[in-house]
């Protein structure tokens, strides 16, 4: 029996355009409602930016941001796992050694540098609906759960990889086919889904998980059945039980009413 259901927002859920079919997802979670299923957002995303993607439920909705560093029903956060000192220090130092295009994120909102230009600021806004624009990164006052490289996606890989060997004490995954999400070792959306599952009373068992890229590995290997869009990375299909068609084909929709109509 499926108690929750999760998924993913970009590549997952949203179309190119970040929209989706709100008709049918309305219809879904009507059903939802009636059986008590629990529908999650998971995402790494800034949690003011999921909670505009669905005005109309909003309240009746649990959100995990920032790859699992939130947790919020509705539009009351209800967990927070910030980075240590020690791990922002040093992610903060990364921030200095590369010459990557960063976002950090926290709890009162995201930052960039304004050395990397107004373009810049006005793609992120897409994604961040608390943004602000910073002459350094060096004296925020803030709970801060991530950094976030903007890289090129035939440079990621191997980026990636060293990373991870140069600092185990931290957690590395791919964000996206051109994003590298920085942040606590063992951090992923995975943890939130564990904090619900305790706080919830569902077992792992009977949840249901969507995902598109390395930052959903963890939520697809915990979950009871998991299912990846067919433009997924790699990791993401592996990790996952099915392969599904793509957002812009509402894919994610479509799977979950043929799971609710089962």
């Amino acid at each position: 029996m499926i108690k929750l259901i999760a998924t993913d927002m970009d590549g997952t859920w949203l179309t190119d355009e970040k929209t989706y079919d709100e008709e049918l997802f309305l219809r879904e979670f009507k059903i939802m409602q009636e059986r008590d299923i629990k529908f999650v957002v998971a995402s790494g995303n800034q949690y003011e930016n999921l909670v505009t993607r669905f005005p109309q439920v909003v309240d009746q909705l649990y959100f995990i941001a920032e790859n699992g560093a939130l947790v919020a029903k509705g539009k009351q956060v209800i967990h927070v796992d910030n980075l240590s000192t020690t791990d922002w220090q040093t992610l903060l130092g990364l921030t200095h050694e590369y010459d990557e295009k960063a976002t950090v994120s926290g709890l009162l909102g995201a930052y960039i540098l304004a050395k990397d230009g107004p373009e810049y600021a006005k793609e992120l806004a897409k994604y961040y609906e608390k943004l602000t624009v910073v002459s350094d990164f060096d004296h925020l006052e803030d709970k801060i759960f991530k950094v976030t490289f903007d890289v090129a996606a035939n440079k990621l890989p191997d980026m990636l990889a060293e990373l991870k060997q140069k600092h185990p004490e931290l957690g590395f995954v791919a964000g996206s086919a051109e994003s590298i999400d920085m942040s606590t070792k063992g951090m992923n959306k995975a943890v939130g889904l564990e904090y619900l599952s305790k706080k919830l009373g569902i077992n792992p068992k009977e949840m249901v998980a969507f995902g598109d890229s390395g930052n959903d590995v963890g939520m697809l290997k915990y979950a009871g059945r998991s299912f990846a869009t067919s433009t997924a990375l790699p990791s993401a299909k592996q990790a996952a039980d099915q392969i599904i068609g793509s957002s812009n084909d509402s894919a994610v929709q479509k799977e979950i009413w043929k799971l609710l109509k089962d």
